[in-house]
């Protein structure tokens, strides 16, 4: 599966979580089409964070971050840098202190490590 793949699947399968990523998405890039898809999941982010601000929804967070956590076990090196990059670097922007227990836990160990390797740590979860 190539990013776009990634990208058309998951809007497929997210449809209502895809629709606030995009208008986020828009904000900043004025459009969304296949050609800024790499970046789109970094709009994901700031949606799933604005969502974990609110209160997470754990049934949904766990079929994204599953959904996610299969594409980078068996995604190749574009795949995988994507969902790393513009994906799991920026979950947790912005969170408020402690609002992000739930979602933390529900994120796979592999991607939890992704976040740390970048980060330096866990978000702060206190």
């Amino acid at each position: 599966m190539t990013v776009i793949d990634m990208y058309r699947d998951f809007r497929e399968q997210f449809p209502r979580l895809s629709g606030k990523a995009d208008a986020r998405h828009i904000k900043v890039w004025d459009s969304i089409n296949d050609e800024t898809a790499f970046c789109w999941f970094e709009s994901l982010a700031g949606a799933i964070n604005d969502q974990m601000t609110t209160g997470p929804q754990t049934t949904e967070l766990t079929s994204v971050f599953s959904y996610f956590a299969g594409q980078y076990s068996t995604g190749d090196e574009d795949v995988n840098r994507c969902i790393d990059a513009s994906f799991v670097e920026n979950l947790f922007w912005e969170v408020p202190k402690g609002s992000a227990i739930t979602a933390w836990a529900l994120l796979p160990k592999p991607m939890q490590q992704l976040y740390i390797n970048f980060h330096g740590h866990a978000p702060d979860l206190k």
